[in-house]
């Protein structure tokens, strides 16, 4: 968003670039020196669940591929600094309904962090961070969080309370997310056949991000 929304977390740096005849503003924010393009809230789900179909970490290596990269790398520093024993905060169900949660400081508006975590978030990125990711999913199995049909939707880390719930938003971001990461990108492949997943190609080759 522009800098004179300053409502706004941050507001961000950067410049204005044009891509096929518009005007676009390249800006980002920054967390302990890393650069980044905010999500809404700062979920993973919000930063990642769109690269489930789209080639983004494939052909947008300077802008959506890298910026996703920014975002898991900042989730998991930002739990380790709440003391957090797993990382992965994202919209889930609770024990008592539905909610957002997030890395607060990768959102423009900043859903809340109270220690609740969900497994799809760790699975989303999983083609971002493969050995971070294995290690979370062990942390999370410690809680017991585990059952006949996957992992339950959520794990609040601090008082250990698990949400006897499957979501089946969560449970598809989750199968999805371990067939393009064994299968090479699979489903996005299948996407891209298409006419509608071919259309963004060129720009998500061309744009770059200003958080290099």
């Amino acid at each position: 968003m522009p800098e004179s929304w300053d409502w706004q977390a941050q507001i961000p740096e950067g410049y204005t670039e044009t891509y096929d005849g518009v005007d676009v503003f390249e800006g980002h924010y920054s967390y302990k020196g890393t650069k980044y393009v905010p999500s809404w809230g700062g979920s993973m789900f919000e930063a990642l669940m769109p690269q489930l179909v789209l080639k983004e970490k494939e052909l947008g290596k300077n802008a959506l591929g890298l910026n996703n990269k920014r975002h898991v790398d900042i989730q998991i520093q930002y739990a380790k600094e709440q003391g957090y024993s797993a990382w992965g905060m994202s919209p889930a169900a609770t024990p008592d309904n539905y909610s957002e949660f997030a890395a607060t400081p990768l959102g423009m508006d900043g859903y809340k962090s109270d220690g609740t975590v969900t497994p799809h978030a760790t699975f989303l990125a999983l083609e971002y961070a493969p050995m971070e990711a294995f290690n979370n999913i062990q942390a999370l199995k410690r809680f017991d969080m585990y059952g006949k049909y996957g992992f339950l939707d959520s794990v609040n880390v601090e008082t250990g309370e698990v949400t006897q719930a499957y979501l089946a938003l969560d449970q598809g971001m989750t199968m999805v997310s371990i067939v393009n990461y064994l299968k090479d990108g699979v489903i996005r492949d299948y996407f891209h056949q298409d006419q509608i997943g071919k259309s963004p190609e060129d720009l998500l080759i061309k744009e770059t991000f200003s958080i290099k």
